[in-house]
């Protein structure tokens, strides 16, 4: 194309200028440069006109250009050069780029009126129209865009218009008027929304919102306008007027603190005009927005005392709530509401409604939630709010009956025909709970020890549902409760480990401890949740009496896979300590848990757990306790027992002193004097943790008359086979809870509540009416009431003493089948087993029998639970410490016998069914097959 530029022509230049454009671009020239050089030359006029009128001359336009010329030149040159030249350029351009951006067959028949052309991309627009859209500046792609959105605006209906907030009058006015009853002649008497918001009159001010209030619709830019007017003209409202204002900003939740201090002054002033109403709505005011003012809270409170007797009981409990709220502790008041709350009867006689109750369920709970927060607790109001809670049961939603139960628990006051009730109306209400509310109001029925409570059961056949709303605080708070309630419930497990794995990027270092302690007490190991833990847990962020107790939770569990990392972490805070001394409870208390764990350079063959961060850390907290030279007087008697057993259990890690023998840093035997000086102050498993540990001293210190002496006072401490839970676990028998016992060592403190995660997440979600339910559950659980649990079962490791009971029923029934006489023996004083003569099994097996062989001596099986085994690196399982006890102290019972610690996953389906299993004889052959394999070489390693 080049060739063809005459000199100084600007046609041609332009030419030149397309042309080497769309070679850039991969065109075809043959067919587009003639083309454009035609029209170009005939044209010149038009496209310069064109041109400065749509500034439309492009990259863009001459591509569609080029492509449009070289499409119709494809059809045939001798038929498309004379259509070509019969059509403007202008609309020949518009024509390429409409090709280009879309095919617009309807959008071409809209913007012209005559009949369109068969051929594609064809347009029917006379050669001089105008090309609708040009004289706003649009370009031609955008053009029929635009003209299709005007037509179809002008034929869509026309809405009312919105004010700023997107509502109109007219809309508020109709949605509104499908659920409640409005004042037309209110509504009718503005037209919009900022007419409204001109009102200066505190009379109109208060007409506005409390007719917002009654259709209970919140509109910000208005009620912003009015409560500038009237933060303008406070000289002229009263404590009457504002009270009426704040109670309808509050029920619609608009109620800012900026609002209560500004008003102060004139509440402090005009308040002896209000009612007793009045001053209700005026202190819950306050109370809503969380605003203590010293003032204010004054005069009300002196007010109220003056005249209590004008006050109606259910005023006087809104009016005790907004003191709870406020922390405001006015003992002489409060006695007084005690009081009058005391004469009030629970129903009186209406000559319309028949029998009324005075109080309504809302008004109990305000009350109860009151008294207890504030802590007046012996003034007798808990009797009257108990005996008036009974007629109106049925009207407590799920928050009353949360609070409700709370306050009950806070006040520990024991009600059982009260907490029955509550319970009904709970299961009742079931799907009504959130998640927490539900939480609380399980660890308040596990508070007080009704783990065979019904609604324990609804809650967990409606936690599939309810768990996919649960945070991670609700969830380790729901553990929390079943632990504390000792519930045995597998199907528990099956919902909550997956979500745990499925949140567990989510868990705070707290939240993993929680759960861990959780799964500990219950005595459940869950591989799946506690390599989770592994991976997830930031021991780092963790404080040393939290790694202490994530420690013990480990050894509780058997479970060696974290020990590292906790041991690490524990290390280097003990070590940056330097002098500052932990305190003796948490030394000890590690120091058990590492012993217990096989720690302990004497006990080889768990590589993962014999040296590197745990062995270490086990060698500076046996050096902190020779050092301080810690006694049993600095130690609580629950640390006397773990430090006591763990020792014994365990021999002590080599400290590196030469020649010298090791010991252990603290002398056994006045610990034993100090736990049996103090043994009723310890739970019942502490006590069922003294007779093994007199059985021990039996074994090892037989030559010591001060060990046998103190063995046989701890004997006589011993609680009988007929000594059983009163309602969590008496259908256990004795040999499941001691051998779950002697597991789950160390022992918690106290079952530790959630309280660290909930007070956390828990953060208040505003100033609304009904805030003071969000605040009660922020202070359940604080700083003086620490112990939420100890309420609860005083036992823990239901489910581990649930499998050995399951287990040793299953494993009788299978030799039964098989035709072996055995005998079971499952109350205690030692663990659940089985005694198996060896001859009988002989018999079974086919085995001739060698009265000169040791193996013709008795057979002793005990189930080996995964808490029973720890497994190192290589995956052999080594039998923990504890458990060597409980076979040394079979041994010592039965001279001569053999002791066989069958393994749980040998035997995967015993024992499902206690204590009646339907066991085939094809079972029971199968047990004999894993009896002979075992017999020739343990799995289990002593």
């Amino acid at each position: 194309p080049r060739a063809l530029q005459p000199a100084g022509d600007p046609t041609a230049r332009l030419g030149s200028m397309c042309a080497a454009k769309l070679e850039r671009t991969g065109f075809v020239l043959r067919n587009a440069w003639p083309n454009f050089k035609h029209f170009a030359g005939e044209q010149s006029a038009n496209l310069a006109h064109s041109s400065s009128e749509s500034g439309f001359v492009r990259k863009n336009s001459q591509k569609a250009e080029a492509a449009a010329a070289g499409r119709s030149s494809c059809q045939g040159k001798a038929a498309a050069a004379p259509r070509e030249a019969a059509r403007p350029f202008e609309q020949r351009r518009w024509h390429a780029t409409r090709s280009r951006l879309a095919p617009r067959p309807l959008a071409a028949g809209l913007l012209s009126k005559g009949p369109q052309s068969r051929s594609f991309g064809a347009t029917a627009a006379s050669p001089g129209s105008e090309v609708p859209g040009r004289h706003l500046g649009l370009r031609p792609g955008l053009v029929e865009r635009a003209a299709v959105s005007e037509i179809l605006r002008k034929d869509a209906p026309q809405k009312a218009p919105a004010t700023r907030s997107g509502v109109s009058i007219e809309e508020l006015v109709k949605t509104a008027s499908e659920k409640y009853e409005l004042n037309e002649a209110f509504w009718g008497r503005y037209t919009d929304i900022p007419s409204m918001a001109l009102a200066v009159e505190k009379e109109e001010i208060l007409q506005i919102i409390e007719n917002f209030a009654l259709i209970h619709r919140k509109h910000l830019y208005l009620f912003q306008r009015l409560k500038a007017t009237v933060l303008r003209t406070l000289d002229l409202w009263s404590a009457s007027d504002l009270a009426a204002l704040c109670h309808a900003w509050a029920q619609l939740g608009f109620l800012h603190e900026d609002l209560c201090v500004a008003m102060a002054p004139r509440v402090k002033m005009t308040a002896y005009a209000c009612n007793t109403q009045e001053l209700c709505y005026l202190f819950d005011a306050y109370a809503t927005a969380r605003c203590s003012v010293q003032s204010v809270v004054s005069e009300i409170t002196k007010l109220t005392m003056l005249r209590l007797d004008e006050f109606t009981p259910s005023q006087l409990c809104l009016h005790s709530s907004s003191f709870a709220r406020l922390n405001v502790r006015h003992a002489e008041l409060f006695k007084s509401i005690a009081e009058r709350l005391a004469q009030v009867p629970p129903t009186f006689e209406d000559s319309i409604t028949g029998t009324t109750p005075t109080l309504s369920a809302r008004d109990l709970t305000l009350a109860a939630y009151s008294f207890a927060k504030l802590g007046f607790h012996d003034l007798g109001v808990f009797q009257t709010l108990s005996r008036s809670a009974l007629p109106v049961i049925r009207d407590f939603t799920a928050r009353d009956l949360q609070m409700f139960t709370v306050a009950l628990v806070r006040a520990r006051h024991r009600d059982t025909e009260l907490l029955e009730v509550l319970s009904q109306q709970a299961q009742r209400r079931i799907a009504q709970f959130n998640s927490e509310s539900l939480v609380l109001m399980l660890r308040g029925m596990a508070f007080f020890g009704r783990s065979k409570d019904l609604l324990f059961t609804r809650a967990l056949a409606q936690l599939p549902r309810a768990i996919l709303t649960f945070r991670p605080a609700d969830a380790t708070a729901l553990l929390g409760s079943i632990a504390a309630a000792q519930i045995h419930s597998p199907a528990l497990f099956q919902t909550m480990t997956p979500f745990i794995l499925e949140k567990a990027p989510f868990f705070t270092p707290s939240e993993w401890l929680l759960a861990l302690s959780s799964y500990s007490t219950l005595g459940h190991r869950d591989l799946a949740f506690l390599s989770a833990l592994g991976l997830h847990l930031e021991a780092s962020q963790l404080s040393l009496p939290q790694l202490g107790a994530a420690l013990a939770d480990c050894s509780r569990l058997s479970f060696s896979g974290a020990s590292e990392l906790l041991a690490s972490a524990a290390h280097s805070k003990v070590t940056a300590a330097g002098s500052t001394r932990c305190s003796a409870d948490l030394v000890a208390q590690m120091y058990s848990a590492l012993l217990l764990l096989g720690c302990s350079a004497e006990c080889s063959g768990i590589s993962d757990v014999s040296g590197g961060a745990p062995a270490a850390l086990l060698r500076e907290l046996a050096e902190q306790l020779r050092q301080a030279q810690i006694t049993a007087k600095e130690l609580s008697p629950a640390a006397c027992v773990d430090l006591c057993y763990a020792s014994l259990l365990v021999p002590p890690i080599d400290a590196g002193l030469g020649s010298q023998v090791a010991r252990h840093p603290v002398d056994i035997l006045p610990l034993l004097e100090r736990c049996t000086r103090h043994a009723s102050a310890l739970s019942r498993d502490g006590q069922l943790l003294l007779s093994l540990i007199s059985q021990v001293l039996e074994q090892m210190m037989p030559w010591n008359a001060t060990a046998l002496r103190l063995a046989q006072q701890l004997r006589s401490l011993r609680p009988g086979s007929s000594a059983k839970a009163d309602t969590d676990d008496g259908d256990l028998p004795d040999g499941c809870l001691i051998a779950a016992v002697g597991q789950l060592v160390p022992h918690h403190r106290n079952l530790r509540s959630s309280s660290e995660a909930s007070g956390r997440s828990r953060a208040s979600s505003g100033s609304s009416a009904g805030d003071q339910s969000e605040r009660c559950l922020a202070d359940v659980d604080s700083a003086e009431n620490p112990s939420w649990m100890s309420g609860g079962s005083e036992r823990s490791g239901i489910f581990l003493a649930t499998e050995i009971q399951d287990a040793m029923y299953g494993i009788s029934a299978a030799l039964a089948a098989a035709g072996v006489d055995h005998e079971l023996n499952m109350d205690g004083p030692l663990e659940a087993h089985i005694l198996l003569p060896r001859q009988s099994l002989s018999q079974a097996l086919d085995q001739p029998a060698n009265a000169n062989s040791r193996n013709n001596n008795n057979l002793i099986l005990v189930w080996g639970s995964s808490v029973h085994l720890i497994c190192n690196e290589a995956h052999a399982s080594f039998v923990s410490p504890a458990a060597k006890a409980q076979v040394a102290a079979l041994q010592a019972a039965h001279v001569g016998a053999q002791v066989l610690v069958l393994p749980n996953w040998r035997l995967p389906h015993v024992g499902r069914s206690a204590p009646a299993p339907r066991v085939s004889p094809e079972q029971g052959e199968a047990l004999l097959r894993v009896l002979a394999e075992e017999l020739r070489q343990p799995t289990a390693l002593l």
